[in-house]
């Protein structure tokens, strides 16, 4: 499933170890807007970014692709971030 969403900012890194196995975690996350197909700002909140986009997301526009997996925390079945493809605005790429 894809959608365009606009990045605003990334949140800053959540550390911690887990109490059930003691091994070290990080969460990170961004203020994110999913856009509708006339360009508009359909809903915010907050998105998990994936171990593997770490470092490769920036506030900007995206194509995400989403899939369905199992939250580790309350079981539920939920899209979850597994790409993302920058967007260029078409006014910027026309004055180049």
């Amino acid at each position: 499933m894809q959608s365009t969403i606009h990045v605003f900012k990334l949140d800053e890194v959540k550390k911690g170890t887990s109490r059930k196995t003691g091994n070290p975690y990080e969460i990170h996350t961004a203020q994110t807007a999913l856009i509708d197909a006339a360009g508009n700002v359909d809903t915010v909140g907050v998105l998990d970014i994936p171990p593997d986009l770490r470092g490769k997301v920036s506030p900007g526009r995206y194509t995400a692709t989403f899939a369905m997996k199992t939250n580790f925390q309350n079981g539920r079945i939920e899209a979850a971030l597994v790409g993302l493809l920058p967007l260029v605005d078409p006014k910027i790429k026309a004055a180049q």
